[in-house]
This record gives structure tokens, sequence and C-alpha cells, in this order.
């Protein structure tokens, strides 16, 4: 048994190609059992985001196992082989493995470290084990990935960093303020950076978020989306919400500040506009603008950079664990025993067709053992699946002996064989 991906991601992939090699969520069930029904695919598990469509398999042999994925992914997007293979990159046994741990933990994302990403993990993970097109190998490798995943995430926090301009902001507000319990704050200028900064504020603790916009609209629209501590007010009431909020950020396009500070309120600005959208002479208030900022997205850099060297450093200890488990299954000999086997008695069978019929050509002989090979490998698919999963119960070992027993095995030594990696 081999592990195996298969992936179309925004490496190799423009957003204008990855967008055509895409599967909707209601598509993803029925794409997972019809792969699992391809020869040589024994578990399979597929996922589809924005920035990746992947294909993780358990597979019997590594060359058919590629083909036949390959093969799925070209017509299920009506493309044929050999236009797909420019597309797709493939990795195998440790390197698919690893690829998974890079993956899951946000290392391969185009925000490094983001968490996303392991959300959508786990639900293609319940999406294929759902269908039943998972097993004992891809079962155990996706739990320990998500464990890691969690771990990182909770041991380094590099999503708790902020990587933009609004993000600074917000930090610097909770920063100041120790708590935001009970500290209201307003979003003047709601465009691609006031937008986000939004979205980001709507959830961390403030008791209020008040938005404002030139565009009445348009505040009305986004506090619509988030609603819950979001409301949106009208622009011409910019000085009366700014006598009422703890803390705000202007993001604003303007050429003259839109707001002048009077009073000698205790308050944090933070100003991302360029030109500046606030004229500052209290000493009172925590003003900072894009400059101030600046300094601590680089400290931030420097930090996430570290904490991600970290986090790879751990990837292949992790790799070896799974494969240490994976060596200790007894049944991983006794699949490859049981292919061996067959294989040597498809091996004798066509030696004897060709003395019988000697003037079989080459083209004629080539078919005949690939439809030969084939034949054997659907006939063991299913008695492979189900003993490799009888392999985890508690009468393994008597299961694994009548299982030697009936295909003729019965002097495989076990102990004996190593696995492959």
């Amino acid at each position: 048994m081999y592990l195996m991906c298969v992936s179309l991601n925004y490496h190799q992939l423009p957003i204008e190609l990855r967008e055509k090699f895409s599967f909707s969520a209601d598509e993803i069930p029925k794409a997972n059992r019809l792969l699992n029904a391809e020869k040589s695919i024994l578990e399979n598990l597929l996922i589809s985001t924005c920035n990746r469509t992947e294909i993780y398999a358990v597979v019997d042999q590594i060359h058919t196992g590629r083909y036949y994925i390959k093969r799925f992914l070209a017509e299920w997007f009506h493309y044929t082989v050999e236009e797909f293979n420019q597309y797709v990159s493939i990795t195998t046994k440790d390197d698919a493995a690893s690829h998974l741990f890079r993956v899951i933990v946000g290392l391969d994302s185009l925000i490094k470290g983001e968490p996303q990403i392991l959300g959508q993990m786990k639900n293609a993970f319940q999406v294929a084990t759902d269908q039943g097109t998972t097993g004992v190998i891809l079962n155990h490798l996706f739990r320990q990935a998500i464990t890691f995943s969690k771990r990182m995430h909770t041991e380094y926090r590099v999503s708790e960093l902020a990587q933009s301009s609004g993000q600074a902001g917000l930090h610097q507000i909770k920063s100041d303020f120790g708590s935001l319990e009970g500290k209201s704050l307003a979003v003047i200028g709601l465009g691609h950076i006031g937008k986000h900064t939004a979205y980001n504020a709507s959830n961390m603790g403030f008791s209020k978020v008040l938005l404002l916009n030139r565009t009445d609209q348009k505040a009305e629209q986004i506090a619509n989306e988030l609603q819950g501590v979001v409301e949106a007010r009208p622009f011409s009431q910019l000085d009366s919400v700014m006598a009422e909020v703890d803390a705000a950020v202007f993001a604003a396009s303007v050429k003259e500040p839109l707001y002048q500070v009077t009073n000698d309120r205790q308050q944090v600005i933070i100003d991302l506009g360029v030109p500046r959208n606030v004229a500052n002479n209290s000493e009172c208030v925590n003003y900072y603008d894009i400059d101030n900022l600046h300094s601590i997205l680089e400290t931030n850099d420097t930090k996430k950079n570290q904490m991600l060297n970290q986090i790879a450093k751990e990837i292949p200890l992790e790799v070896n664990d799974f494969y240490v488990w994976e060596k200790q299954l007894h049944i991983v000999p006794v699949i490859r025993g049981l292919r061996e086997h067959s294989l040597k008695i498809e091996g004798e069978a066509y030696d004897s067709l060709l003395r019988k019929l000697p003037e079989l050509n080459a083209h004629e002989r080539k078919v005949i053992s690939k439809h030969m090979k084939s034949i054997i490998n659907q006939m063991i698919k299913g008695p492979i699946k189900e003993i490799k999963e009888l392999s985890v119960t508690p009468g393994a070992t008597a299961d694994i002996d009548f299982f030697c027993k009936i295909f003729g095995m019965d002097n495989l030594k076990v102990e004996n064989q190593e696995n492959d990696r």
C-alpha cells in the first residue's frame, strides 16, 4: 500500500485555471465515491478550496494509482490525460505525508500559518468518512494531522500576529486598553481596508462597532452582513460618533482631514489614511498613523517567520511517527504477499498461454498481459480492503491467519517482511 497526493494548487496554477479544476461542496461526495470505484484506489479523500484541489489516496501500486487518479480528474473536468499532465503535481510516500502536514498547518497557504485550512481539511475528512472512502491508513493519518495542526496553532498562535495595517491597528487598540470589554469602536471609511477592519473588529470583543462611510448605503449593507454588535451610522454624525466611542479606525481616501480632535477625552485613534484622515493636537489621545504601525508589522513578520520555521522542523518527526505506526500494522506485509502471490500465478498463466499460442505478435502479447494484470488487480482489491479494515479489530490475528490460509500464503513470514516507504 502506498500513500499518494495528487494536487492542483496555486503554486502551479493561476486563479483562472484553478477555478476550472474546482469541485463544489455538492460534487465532492459523488466524486469521492466514483474515484473509490477505480482500479488500484484503496482509500481516497478529496479537498477543494480557492487555492487547491487535492486528492489524498492509498493505492496498491504507485504507477497504476497515479494513472487512474489523473484519468479520473481529466474525465471529470473534460480534459485528456495528456493535457492534464501539465497542470498536476504528484507526491508519494514520505513526500505525500509531509505535504499533508504542511498544508493542514498552513505552511503551504498563500497567507502562511492561517488556520482556515484546518477547518477545511477537517470537513473534507468528515465528508470522505461519511462516504466510506477512507480506511485504516487515511483515518489514522488525518487524525494525526488534525491533532498536529491544532497543537501548532495553540503553541505558536501565528494567526494572532497582525499581517495588515488594519489588523495592526486593532491589535494596537487592544494593547492600549488591555481589555476590550465594554469598549466601543468606530470604523470610518469602508473601502478594502476599512471593510476588512470592520469584519475583524466584529468578533474581537468590542461592545459596539459603529460603521460610517461617505456613502451611507454601503455602511448599512456591511452592518447588515455582520449584525451582532455592528451598527451603521450616517456619515453626517461623525463628530457625535467620535464623542461617543472609545476608539476609532479611519481608513478613508481624502485630500484633507475628515476629523479634528477637539476634546481631551482619553481615546485611541488609528489613522490608516494617506493623506491622513485626522488632525490631532491632543495629548490625551493615543494617535497612530500608518508609519507608527509599520514597525509593528515588521516585528510581526520577524516573529512569524521564526514561528513558521519552528513548525516546519516538527513535520519530519510527524511523518516518521506515521510510518512507525504503519510499519507496526501486521497487514502491510500480508497485502504485499498477496500481490506477489497473485502476480506469480498471473505470470505462470501468461507463460503457459504463450507456449500454447506461439503465433501471437508483440502487440497482442502486451494487450493480453495488460488485461490479465487488470483482472488480478480487480479480484484482489476487494479482499485487500476488507482485510485492511479487519487488521485493527480485536480478532485481527485470527483474521489475518485465516486470510493467509485461504489465499495459499500459509508460510508468509510477517515478522521478516519490511514495510516499503
